[in-house]
This record gives structure tokens, sequence and C-alpha cells, in this order.
């Protein structure tokens, strides 16, 4: 049937197809001391984007080592900026921080190209990237990560996660910075358990993408924390493996059997259920001792190369046992973690560093005999 009105002609052929293509570009730059040229680098990407002004939303943390040189920064580059100061902490990283972000942004009169620039950890970039997405429907945002975990893990993707509902991540977003400025000097204010925790994120990308043979560079002195360059070798060499990997499918819209999930299916829930005292990395690493564990008894790993797993965190001073505690409710946290995957858990299992496989799911009998297996050893 054809009907026609002013000239138009319009044809009843079932639904309308749409197709909408975005591609998103944008810089990681990694180099020891780039904050000193942070100002150029500001720069060039204000003038890109037409920026007119600069929201800088600091983690407390990070504020006393890092805030100074970040304003005199963004102070020549001519825009004029606010100061947010985002609470340390986990509980941030919420939908109270998130609305708190965004009372701010609003009460600053941040427009539709103001720059947001986080600075800090992994909770302030997580809720950067969620409020930039947000807010006006999307602003840009760059990240200037303080710390080992946010360099090679949160800032690197463009995926922002919010806590609720005592599940970690359970909101979040997908939206692609502007740029990321790393630089492994600025990690040197961190306490030697923050280190260790970033590096587990580390060891994680190396059992997956060994590309670099970064597993075996780790595996070298564990007895001492990398620093200087041996650290900006580290840091490059796993954000590249997690970028290698993302980049098939950045915004998880096929397959969720996912190897970047390696030690989350479980290391997610136990992070929660204690109420985030555990930190992000050390959790991950029993959620990595875990699924060793769970392939070595399922025989999917050989037992020399499940200990070699075990032995490096055991190196780096990283946990591997679920404390009998945290197990009935670490289960139950998994039941989330299934949802997320759209069913099944997809529980990640290291074979030997640079591959891994993916087994559907994980009953209660087969996680019992795992984490009682790990809780054993001498």
């Amino acid at each position: 049937m054809t009907s026609s009105h002013l000239g138009l002609s319009f044809r009843d052929q079932g639904p309308i197809q749409v197709r909408a293509h975005r591609v998103d570009s944008y810089t990681v730059d990694v180099d020891e001391g780039l904050l000193s040229g942070l100002a150029g680098l500001l720069t060039d990407v204000l003038d890109r984007l037409e920026s007119p002004d600069v929201v800088i939303a600091v983690d407390t943390g990070a504020a006393e080592y890092h805030l100074g040189a970040v304003t005199a920064a963004v102070l020549s580059t001519g825009r004029p900026f606010q100061v947010v100061p985002v609470p340390a902490g986990e509980a941030s990283k919420s939908p109270r921080g998130l609305r708190a972000l965004h009372r701010a942004l609003h009460r600053h009169c941040a427009s539709r190209r103001t720059l947001l620039l986080a600075v800090g950890g992994g909770m302030v970039c997580d809720l950067a990237t969620t409020a930039a997405a947000g807010y006006m429907r999307g602003i840009p945002y760059a990240l200037l990560p303080t710390t080992v975990l946010a360099q090679v893990d949160a800032a690197i993707g463009g995926k922002g996660g919010l806590d609720d509902n005592g599940a970690k991540n359970l909101l979040g977003a997908f939206h692609h910075p502007a740029a990321v400025f790393v630089d492994p000097l600025l990690t040197g204010t961190l306490p030697e358990r923050h280190v260790r925790n970033g590096l587990a994120e580390v060891i994680k990308v190396a059992l997956i993408d060994d590309t670099d043979d970064l597993f075996h560079v780790l595996e070298q002195h564990p007895d001492q924390l990398p620093t200087g360059q041996a650290l900006t070798g580290i840091v490059r060499a796993a954000i590249a493996a997690k970028l290698r990997l993302l980049a098939e499918d950045p915004f998880e819209q096929g397959d969720l059997r996912r190897l970047l999930n390696l030690g989350h299916c479980i290391g997610h829930p136990y992070e929660a259920a204690t109420g985030y005292r555990v930190l992000h990395g050390e959790a991950v690493a029993v959620g990595m001792a875990a699924a060793a564990a769970h392939a070595h008894l399922a025989g999917v790993t050989a037992l020399d190369e499940r200990d070699r797993i075990l032995r490096l965190l055991d190196a780096y001073r990283l946990p591997a046992v679920l404390p009998e505690a945290m197990r009935e409710r670490t289960w139950e946290g998994m039941g989330t973690v299934r949802r997320v995957r759209g069913g099944p858990l997809h529980l990640v299992l290291p074979r030997t560093p640079g591959h891994c496989t993916v087994t559907d799911d994980l009953d209660r009998a087969s996680y019992d005999k795992a984490v009682s297996e790990l809780a054993a050893r001498p």
C-alpha cells in the first residue's frame, strides 16, 4: 500500500533497519616522568576537543602527592579549572559517589565539552568513566592513574563500574576516554601492599597473553618489587596485552566468555563479601589460585603448571587461600556473576602462561574441593 502527502511517498515494507557505527580513537601515553610534560599533552587534547575548561576529580589519597603538579599543568594550558575532591576508598565508587560527582559537575557549570580529568587509583578511574558517560549523555574525560592497579587495569579499556547492592561493578558504562596518561613514577608514593595489589592484575594478564614473555619477567626477581625502568616496562607490557585482548570486542557485545575475567568470577564476590577490606588485586589473586586449583583437579592443567602459578603468587606475597569464613558468602555472590555473564559462570582456567581455556560453570562440590585444596597447602 502506498500513500502520499505533499509529494512524499510512504511504503509499508516492514521494520526500518538502523545501523549505527562508532569508532573511538585515543592515545595511552606511557612514560617514566610523564607528569613533567603533562601540560603539553593536555593542551593537545583540549585543543582537539575544543574544550573550554577542565574539572579535576581527584582521589583525596592521591591529592596530597600529585594535585599540585596536576593543577600547575592544567594552569599552563590557559583553561580555567575546578577541583572536585573524591573521598578515598571504595565507598565513593557507588551510586552515592556518582550523584556527588554529577552534582559537582553541574555546580561548576560543566558543559558538553568540559574535560573531566580523573586523578587517582582504580576507584576514581571507574567513577569518572561512569560519570562522564552519563553526564549530558556523554562528556569527554581523561585519566591520570596513580596506582599500579589503575595503570594496568582500571584506566585501560573505557569500562566504568560502580558497586551496588553488595555486588562489585553491578552498575556502569562503556565510555572511552579522550586520553590516558600513565606515569609509573607516580606509584612511588604507594605502600608496598598496594604495589603488590596491582601486580596481581599483571600476573593475570600475563597468564592470558604472554606475547612479551611477561610471566617469565615477573618470575626473575620476585624477591624485590620492580621500580624505575623495570616497572615501566612491566606496566607497558601489561597495558599492551590488555588492549590486544579487548581489541576484537571492546564493548562486550559478542561472546561473554572473556579471558580477562580470569580470577574475577570468584575474586569479585570475595572482595564484596569482605566489605572491600581485601583489595581488588588480592581478591583476584585468590580467584586465580582457585581457578588454577580447579583446572588441575579437572585435568586441564598439569600439577607443575598449577604450582608455578601458585609459586608466583606466593613470591609476590599475594593471597591464594579463600578464608573459611568467606566461603559461603563468596559462593552466594557468584550468583550475581552468573547473571552478568548471561547465565553460566564462564570460569576462566589457566593452563600455562599465555594459554587459558573457559569452562561454562563450576558446581558447588568442585568449588569446595578447589578452595579446600588450597587451604591445605603447607
